[in-house]
């Protein structure tokens, strides 16, 4: 399409398919060549010639049939002889470019130039083809016309034209697209202050789109008539479909909404929010299809982004229920709710609230919500219960008759509470290995090594002076998992009881027949001086020594010697002397200590069990060699016996088959021990020492500090230098017939010992 304001439109000729003109009547060909001579020969002459004529058209009809008849021509192509495909076809090429004028429309000053194209316009080959067929095919005498005309002079059909309705449309909408002037709607708008008015509205001018389509149809349909004249250009008024009008109610309402302060409260917090803000938060909707009124609005999406740091500051967290495990005590934390803005309902509030005019109805007290605690005082009440039970009740671990209570921070020691896994509660938890802890320290005053029957001469009469005791042992694996039980199915209340797993070791002597008590023969002796000892030491050594005087050892029997001597303690009678204990890191050293010294009488017991032959259940050495126990007349180098209750014991073994009487004296120079019984007929030899190992010690002096001795002491020397060694000593006893009945080796190692010096610092 082309638009030109000067060019007058080209003109087009078309001629429209039509039926077949008449043609001019020609002259006859027929003519008789001479008259007939008579009117009877004129007629039998003149309808031998319309049957001659009728048959040469039937034939030359039923040569065409179904096929265009000679003649007829269509924008100068013959279609004559062609069957209607063909003749189509025909067309088709012949008529590539035709039309080649369009119409022309002008108006409001302008021109458009319409060319066959913008509207569609073209040949319609099938009305076309149909006019050609029906030349020749009417009434007998038009169709006699035609077909002579045709014939002998050729026939021009018209071509019929076709045109597409929505090209002509589309034509329409270019042309009034240039030429339109649309009405102009009023709008709210919102300036560069966030005010909001209302813009003007105006009539517009625009192509009457219907008169102009309907001018340029018939303009269409008058082709070639109509290339002559333009089409004229038809404009209407516009009217706007918004008014201000319409708008000034949202226009009232934008300047309601924002035109004062809305008040946030919360608790004595404060929060304003300004017109300036109010009017950043405004939004504006255009009118709807079919409404000519606007809305403005705070929408929620505004205000929840203002809410949100107000949120955060008034947000208070809930404090979830718990139970916490103190230094002996339990506490029960209940659950606190919290709380939190509700949004969704403040946002509502403040909408309500600047739809006021009143300036005293636009605060907003912000609603809150309860947040709840994840965990609530009833989920941990049972672990509260529990837990506060075993502090406050305690636990008692019993065995028979006698308990154990550990309560306070023995149980807090070894008890917890953690998250439940898939619940929110708190779950009581155990440490195992500080509950095991706890049970062996119980264990320890119960285990006892079972106890035969003690016997003693008294003023020369045998005399019980100790009932037989069971042994007890008990299995801290087992009664930690008894333990563990228990407290598992405990809910609390009265005191949890949990059985000792204890096994019972019965005593091999219970009683005897002290009438039966016969020891008339010395079967070995041992004796040591302790001449030069500190009186505490020669004190301890005397206690000791009389402690053992007098035992009873019956057939079997196994003696031993801290049962006989009993406590070493000061309550006991015993004083403080000095003992060699361990400094924690590998070494040694001597230091004051309760009974100190009487470890000689254990080693001067062991000289005579030695020497007797009876068979040693139990022996320890010293950690240094002391050289007064290997004197004469019983001792060797590397023959002694130290005592530390309850790990270390001197025992032996009563294998003579009949009683034996221990006889021990201190003199204040020498301490000597006898075994009396019936001679068994033994033989004892003994090969040894053997000394291999020594280690140098240094005669360096050393001085240490000690509280627990008391400072009038002043310097006082509690070791002697001597080598490290080790000692081996062998020991073979046979029966009366030669047959060796113990083979036992006495070895020991002993670290270097040092010239040793303690200063007091006590009382």
């Amino acid at each position: 399409m082309q638009r030109s304001s000067t060019a007058p439109p080209p003109q087009v000729h078309v001629a429209h398919a039509h039926e077949s003109e008449t043609p001019q009547a020609q002259s006859s060909s027929t003519r008789v060549g001479r008259r007939m001579g008579t009117p009877l020969r004129a007629g039998i002459a003149g309808l031998a010639a319309l049957l001659a004529i009728a048959l040469l058209l039937f034939v030359y009809s039923l040569a065409h049939d179904g096929r265009v008849y000679r003649g007829v021509h269509v924008l100068g192509k013959d279609l004559g002889g062609l069957s209607r495909a063909d003749a189509q076809a025909a067309l088709v090429a012949a008529s590539t470019g035709y039309p080649s004028e369009g119409l022309n429309v002008a108006g409001e000053g302008h021109s458009w130039a319409l060319k066959p194209a913008d509207v569609g316009l073209a040949v319609d080959v099938d009305k076309t083809v149909a006019a050609a067929m029906q030349v020749g095919r009417g009434s007998f005498p038009q169709n006699l016309r035609a077909q002579i005309s045709s014939f002998f002079g050729g026939s021009q059909v018209q071509p019929a034209l076709k045109y597409d309705p929505a090209q002509v449309e589309k034509a329409v909408a270019a042309i009034a697209a240039e030429v339109d002037r649309p009405a102009t709607d009023s709008k709210l708008e919102q300036g560069a202050d966030g005010t909001v008015h209302v813009t003007a509205s105006s009539i517009g001018m625009v192509v009457d789109r219907n008169s102009t389509r309907d001018a340029l149809l018939s303009a269409l349909a008058a082709m070639p008539a109509s290339v002559s004249s333009p089409v004229k250009l038809t404009m209407q008024q516009a009217a706007p479909r918004v008014t201000e009008a319409a708008l000034q109610n949202a226009e009232a309402h934008a300047l309601l909404l924002t035109g004062q302060p809305v008040t946030l409260t919360s608790g004595k917090q404060t929060w304003t929010i300004s017109p300036d803000e109010l009017r950043g938060m405004l939004a504006i909707s255009s009118p709807s299809e079919g409404s000519t009124e606007a809305t403005v609005s705070l929408p929620n999406n505004s205000i929840a982004a203002y809410l949100q740091p107000i949120a955060e500051k008034v947000q208070v967290d809930p404090k979830d229920a718990s139970v916490q495990i103190g230094k002996g005590t339990v506490t029960l934390k209940p659950d606190v709710p919290g709380s939190e803005l509700d949004t969704p309902a403040a946002i509502t509030a403040i909408q309500s609230a600047a739809a006021q005019q009143d300036p005293e109805q636009r605060t907003v007290s912000l609603p809150a919500k309860t947040v709840e605690a994840n965990i609530h005082t009833a989920d941990v009440q049972a672990t509260y219960d529990k837990a506060n039970s075993l502090v406050t009740q305690g636990m008692r671990l019993r065995f028979r008759d006698d308990g154990y209570i550990m309560r306070g921070t023995s149980v807090t020691g070894f008890i917890d509470v953690v998250r439940a896994q898939g619940g929110p509660s708190y779950a009581l938890t155990i440490d195992e290995d500080v509950l095991a802890d706890r049970i062996s320290g119980v264990a320890y005053n119960i285990n006892r090594s079972s106890n035969d029957a003690r016997f003693r001469m008294v003023n020369g009469v045998p005399t019980k002076i100790a009932e037989a005791k069971e042994g007890y042992k008990v299995n801290v694996n087992k009664s930690l998992q008894n333990a563990l039980a228990a407290i598992n199915s405990y809910s609390g209340g009265d005191r949890l009881q949990v059985d000792l797993d204890v096994t019972v070791t019965q005593p091999t002597l219970t009683d005897a027949d002290l009438s039966t008590i016969n020891t008339p023969d010395l079967l070995g002796t041992g004796q040591t001086s302790y001449a030069i000892s500190s009186p505490e030491r020669a004190w301890n050594v005397g206690l000791g020594t009389r402690n053992v005087d007098g035992a009873l050892v019956p057939p079997g029997g196994t003696f031993s010697t801290v049962e006989a001597i009993g406590d070493l303690t000061l309550a006991a009678g015993f004083k403080m002397g000095y003992a060699i204990v361990s400094t924690g890191n590998g070494g040694l050293t001597t230091v004051p200590a309760e009974a100190g010294g009487i470890c000689q009488v254990a080693t001067t017991l062991f000289h005579s069990v030695f020497w007797a032959g009876l068979p040693v259940v139990e022996r320890n050495w010293h950690s240094y060699w002391i050289s007064l126990y290997g004197v004469a007349p019983s001792g060797l180098q590397g023959l002694d016996a130290t005592i530390a209750p309850p790990e270390k014991d001197f025992r032996f073994k009563n294998t003579t088959g009949n009683w034996i009487l221990i006889k021990a004296t201190a003199d204040g120079k020498n301490v000597t021990f006898q075994l009396y019984g019936v001679n068994p007929g033994w033989k004892v030899s003994v090969s040894g020492p053997v000394i291999t190992g020594r280690v140098k010690t240094s005669l360096e002096p050393i001085v240490e500090y000690s509280s627990a001795l008391s400072a009038s002491k002043g310097k006082v020397m509690v070791e002697h230098a001597q080598d490290g060694f080790s000692a081996s000593i062998t020991r073979v006893v046979k029966d009366s017939s030669g047959n060796t009945i113990d083979n036992w080796t006495a070895v020991s190692h002993y670290a270097p010992a040092h010239n040793r010096y303690l200063i007091g610092t006590g009382k």
